[in-house]
């Protein structure tokens, strides 16, 4: 019995220092224009041209120009398709 539930908690300890991992990979975005700055700094890492990262995630070039750009009216479906794209979260808290 007491080994039983021992292991049912390393499971869930496992799992929990993997959500940590997580955690600890993303940037801490305090602003729309952190987060529009995370997102080219990401871009350029994977060295994605604004047309290359428009034709991978279907976004057109000048939504991606707005949203580098920090401008406001960018859809939230568009945010997260580009973010998702570039294999980036987004958290809020």
């Amino acid at each position: 019995m007491i080994d039983k539930e021992l292991n049912v908690i390393q499971i869930k300890f496992r799992e929990m220092e993997e959500q940590l991992k997580l955690y600890k990979k993303l940037e801490q975005i305090r602003s729309v224009d952190e987060l529009s700055e995370s997102i080219r700094k990401e871009r350029r890492k994977q060295h994605l041209t604004l047309k290359d990262l428009a034709e991978l995630s279907g976004i057109s070039y000048g939504t991606l120009v707005k949203l580098e750009g920090g401008e406001e009216g960018i859809s939230l479906k568009n945010l997260k398709q580009v973010l998702r794209t570039l294999g980036m979260g987004l958290w809020t808290g």
